[in-house]
C-alpha cells in the first residue's frame, strides 16, 4: 500500500463588467492521497482495478459503487494563501 503527496495551486480572478480586473488571489494546498476508500466497506487493501489474462484493465467489481466512482481518501496537510512574489 502507499499513499501519495501533491501540491496543488490555483489562481482566480474577479472582473468588473467590462472585463478590467478587479482582484487576484493565488492558494497553494498540500493534499495527501490516502490508502483508504472513501467508502470504508473495502478495506484499503483491495486494489482499484484488475488486470486480465490480455493485459487489460478493468474496475475491481468487488469495490462498492462509491468506491468505483470516488477511490481513496485525500486529506488536505496545509493550506495557504500566496503572495504575487510567489507564484
Amino acid at each position: 500500500m502507499r499513499d501519495d503527496t501533491f501540491r496543488i495551486r490555483a489562481y482566480g480572478e474577479s472582473n468588473d463588467a467590462s472585463g478590467k480586473v478587479l482582484a487576484r488571489a493565488w492558494c497553494e494546498a498540500i493534499v495527501q492521497r490516502t490508502p483508504e476508500y472513501c467508502d470504508s466497506t473495502n478495506d484499503a487493501e483491495v486494489p482499484a482495478r484488475e488486470i486480465d489474462a490480455n493485459g487489460r484493465f478493468s474496475d475491481n467489481p468487488d469495490l462498492t459503487s462509491s468506491n468505483r466512482r470516488f477511490g481513496r481518501k485525500f486529506r488536505i496537510e496545509s493550506f495557504r494563501w500566496l503572495s504575487p512574489s510567489e507564484v
